[in-house]
């Protein structure tokens, strides 16, 4: 009787061995994108914050290349736009950085008297992207630094 009752269900709902397995391929498929989605993401943020800490670190090299004057109200600090500039461009030429950063831009100036900002611009090739984005991805950072004169008395 149990056999005929399996028999109809049979008939009745269809044969359903295997259905499970396309589910677990769709979505094992689905699991691994997002894995790997979030490891090009962590990628890119990384080197986004390694690009802040190169150009933190060259205009606090811009930073000391102030020139003293004694005009006006008393003794103060100026910066030069190419002075500044230089002193980006020694900074990270020195530096070791990733061979990922390709096509490394600095761009240093004065923004007035005690302030300067240095801007580096890269294009970076994450390992898992490399072959989907040849070019790489343009990467930006921005730092400023401020100098100052403390006389004391």
């Amino acid at each position: 009787m149990n056999a005929g009752i399996r028999k109809r269900r049979k008939l009745r709902f269809g044969d359903d061995d295997g259905s499970i397995t396309p589910l677990a391929i769709g979505f094992t498929a689905i699991g691994l994108a997002l894995i790997f989605l979030a490891v090009v993401i962590s990628d890119i943020y990384l080197a986004q914050r390694k690009l802040y800490a190169l150009a933190d670190s060259a205009a606090l090299s811009a930073a000391d290349s102030f020139q003293p004057s004694y005009q006006g109200s008393g003794p103060r600090i100026e910066f030069s736009d190419a002075e500044v500039q230089a002193r980006a461009h020694d900074y990270l030429r020195q530096v070791p950085r990733s061979e990922r950063f390709q096509r490394v831009g600095v761009r240093g100036r004065a923004v007035d008297d005690s302030t300067v900002e240095v801007t580096i611009t890269t294009r970076f090739r994450p390992v898992a992207l490399s072959p989907f984005v040849p070019d790489g991805i343009p990467l930006e950072a921005a730092a400023t630094s401020r100098g100052g004169l403390r006389l004391d008395r």
